[in-house]
C-alpha cells in the first residue's frame, strides 16, 4: 500500500468524498494532506507510487485558484522525485506565478520541456527558466532569441548557462543594441 500512516484509509475516504461531493477549501486541505504525505517521505515512494501521486494531484488541482497552485508548485518544486505530469502541467500553467518555481528550480523538467516552454510561454516564464541553476547552450539559444533585455541579462548573469556558438553570436547582436546586455556580456 502507497501509504504508511493509519490514517492512510481515512486519507483516502477523505480524498474520494472531496473529489465528490466537497468544496473548494475542501479539495485545497486534502491537497494540502498529500502535499504533505509526499514531501514527508518523497525518497521512499517507488516510480509506481510517484505515479499514484501524479494521478491524486491532477484531480485535487483540476480546479482550485491560482494561490493553491503557486503553493504545490512551491512544494513540489525542489523535491527531486516529484510527479513529473503535474510539474509539468504545473510548469506550463500559463499563470507565470505558478509555473515560476517549477521552472526555476525543478530537476524532473528535461531540456526538451524546457526548449518548448521557452519557445511558447511567456517573458515571466523565460526569466524563471533563465535562473536555473544550469542551462544548456540550446536553453539559451531560445532565451536569448525571444527574451526582452531583463531576460537576456538575466541569462548572461547566470554562471550556470552556456552558450553554443549560434546563441552567442546572437547574444552579441543583441548586445550591440542594448547597453544593459552589452555590460552584461563585457562582465561575463
Amino acid at each position: 500500500m502507497i501509504f504508511k500512516s493509519p490514517m492512510s484509509a481515512n486519507l483516502l475516504d477523505d480524498l474520494q468524498t472531496a473529489l465528490a461531493h466537497g468544496n473548494v477549501a475542501r479539495r485545497v486541505d486534502m491537497l494540502r494532506q498529500v502535499t504533505d504525505l509526499f514531501i514527508d517521505h518523497a525518497a521512499d515512494y517507488s516510480k509506481a507510487q510517484i505515479a499514484v501521486f501524479d494521478d491524486v494531484f491532477e484531480c485535487l488541482i483540476e480546479h482550485l485558484e491560482t494561490e493553491t497552485r503557486v503553493l504545490l508548485a512551491e512544494r513540489l518544486a525542489p523535491a527531486g522525485s516529484a510527479p513529473p505530469r503535474v510539474v509539468r502541467r504545473l510548469a506550463f500553467d500559463d499563470r507565470v506565478e505558478v509555473a515560476a518555481p517549477v521552472l526555476s528550480q525543478s530537476r524532473q523538467l528535461d531540456e526538451t520541456a524546457l526548449i518548448e516552454n521557452a519557445r511558447t510561454k511567456s517573458q515571466g516564464h523565460l526569466l524563471a527558466i533563465s535562473t536555473r541553476e544550469t542551462l544548456s547552450g540550446a536553453v539559451t539559444e531560445i532565451l536569448v532569441e525571444r527574451g526582452d533585455d531583463n531576460v537576456v541579462m538575466s541569462t548572461v548573469n547566470n554562471q550556470g548557462a552556456s552558450f553554443s556558438e549560434r546563441g552567442y553570436d546572437r547574444l552579441v547582436q543583441r548586445a550591440g543594441a542594448s547597453d544593459g546586455i552589452a555590460a552584461c556580456v563585457a562582465m561575463r
